[in-house]
């Protein structure tokens, strides 16, 4: 697997812009993407959903006209959308997005966990297994993610769509107590980074370590792949929950929707 090309003056840029391209090629695969000539994405995966619809900049300088040209781009939205940026939204950024409505802000922490914290021992709790699945399960992932959120299954059938199980470098996880779904996970592995998604526990199993414990078997499967780093962005309440996982928060993410 190729090693990304660190810049000197930028050395988490790879890491958010493996994020960004994760979003991308869901989106392309249950909707559309495209790039600006900067680099920023614009995906739209179709989900009722903000944040699965959305303009990313990689940049820790993000280019305001880049950003409104790509949300200019598709007229009239469809579905609730997103501006997602590095650090904190500058004031030309934030006007562009009070432009489409787009006025609240959600501060994410960016956790990663470097080479240096070795491979994880393999994750032991009760009876819990953790599996990839297959194509022909994704509406049992789907469903699961949506239960997990606490949300509405219907805003989570774009995760069940058959053509996101040949996306290359996405491996969709189930965690399972004596067959019944309590958890989920996604891994999304790229020139040596392993992003971390959708970690969820379902209400009634919460505080009995599986989240950390499908973390961590994410982790390990990313070594597995050859990739020794991994990165997820969190809830603030949920950054100590990564911390004793061998994660450290090193930026945070912004992002911008409409108000509720």
């Amino acid at each position: 697997m190729d090693t990304p090309i660190i810049p000197a003056d930028d050395p988490i840029k790879p890491v958010v812009a493996a994020y960004a391209a994760t979003f991308e090629k869901l989106a392309a695969a249950t909707g559309h993407a495209r790039r600006g000539p900067n680099g920023a994405v614009l995906a739209v995966s179709g989900a009722p959903i903000a944040t699965l619809n959305a303009v990313i900049s990689p940049d820790v300088e993000p280019i305001p006209d880049e950003i409104a040209a790509l949300a200019a781009s598709e007229g009239r939205w469809a579905v609730p959308w997103s501006i997602h940026v590095r650090g904190e939204a500058g004031p030309l950024v934030t006007k562009v997005a009070a432009e489409h409505g787009l006025t609240q802000f959600t501060r994410q922490p960016l956790m990663i966990r470097r080479p240096e914290r070795g491979l994880p021992a393999e994750p032991a709790v009760d009876s819990l297994r953790i599996r990839a699945v297959p194509a022909d399960e994704l509406d049992l992932y789907a469903e699961t993610v949506a239960d997990g959120f606490e949300a509405p299954r219907e805003m989570f059938t774009v995760m069940a769509d058959r053509s996101l199980a040949n996306v290359d470098g996405l491996t969709f996880y189930v965690a399972e107590l004596r067959g019944i779904p309590v958890g989920t996970g996604m891994t999304a592995v790229s020139g040596g980074l392993t992003g971390i998604f959708n970690i969820t526990t379902l209400p009634g199993y919460r505080r009995r370590g599986y989240g950390r414990a499908v973390t961590m078997a994410m982790v390990r499967a990313g070594y597995a792949a050859g990739a020794t780093t991994a990165y997820l962005y969190a809830s603030t309440m949920a950054e100590s929950v990564y911390e004793s996982a061998g994660f450290r928060t090193e930026e945070h993410l912004t992002v911008i929707t409409a108000p509720a």
